[in-house]
């Protein structure tokens, strides 16, 4: 059995990915930024990542049945497998984008509020992913 510590950790990055999308896709809709895009695409990885890792938790939490007398515990290779598929969907999006396929690049100085949108959204993201604090080690 899993502690529920994990799960509760995947809800987490869960909430900071939808919060992260949020964010920087507004920021990339005020700006035109690919830089901001191309964050927004990596959040929807995270999103995914987090979904599958949840999935395969609640699968590896499983006790050993007839088909699998050692548990399910493999079942979490597939969620590193799918995240790793993604990264590479997203580079290919990122690549395009910055090739000119997704729109016009923003005069400098035309961040105003999205800057502060992406900043946010990164902001999340450190939050989220900063070791629990209280001792052990």
């Amino acid at each position: 059995m899993l502690p529920p510590a994990l799960k509760r950790y995947a809800w987490l990055s869960i909430a900071a990915a939808l919060a992260t999308i949020l964010l920087k896709g507004w920021a990339w809709w005020l700006t035109g930024s690919v830089g901001l895009l191309s964050d927004a695409l990596e959040s929807f990885v995270n999103l995914a990542g987090a979904m599958m890792a949840l999935a395969m938790l609640s699968l590896a939490s499983l006790p050993a049945d007839d088909n699998h007398a050692h548990g399910h515990g493999k079942a979490e290779y597939f969620s590193s497998a799918f995240e790793g598929f993604l990264i590479l969907l997203a580079a290919v999006g990122i690549a395009y984008a910055a090739m000119g396929g997704g729109g016009k690049t923003p005069p400098p100085g035309a961040g105003g509020f999205g800057g502060w949108g992406g900043g946010f959204g990164g902001g999340i993201k450190i939050v989220a992913w900063a070791p629990p604090s209280g001792g052990g080690g």
